[in-house]
């Protein structure tokens, strides 16, 4: 056998094993009830993904914003400085738009799942 091999073949035993590690603490603890039991529990498990996406979008674009206005203010005489800061920032403000509408999609979605069910 080839040394190589045995070493490769350990470490991919060891890693298959940690992954099942998460596996045996669930096995202790028990596996909960279901999560979803009503329509109203898809809808808030939807809103609070939308949400927390929507905070990260804001954040990420805020972020943006100002490196926008860095590169803006540093950029001189450079075109290219320019074009680029310019780019930014008009992603900046399209995720900025992103995220506000993503908090404006709740009752859309909570209307969908009331007259479907």
């Amino acid at each position: 056998m080839n040394k190589n091999f045995l070493k490769k073949a350990g470490i991919g035993a060891g890693l298959g094993l940690s992954l099942l590690l998460p596996l045996l603490a669930m096995a202790q603890v028990g596996v909960p009830g279901p999560i979803i039991t009503s329509p109203t529990d898809i809808t808030r498990i939807i809103t609070a993904v939308f949400n927390w996406l929507a905070g990260i979008i804001f954040v990420i674009s805020l972020i943006m914003l100002f490196y926008a206005a860095i590169l803006y203010m540093t950029a001189g005489a450079s075109e290219t400085t320019l074009a680029k800061s310019k780019t930014v920032l008009i992603y900046a403000i399209v995720g900025l738009a992103v995220a506000i509408l993503t908090y404006s999609f709740r009752p859309f979605l909570e209307s969908f799942f009331r007259a479907s069910f």
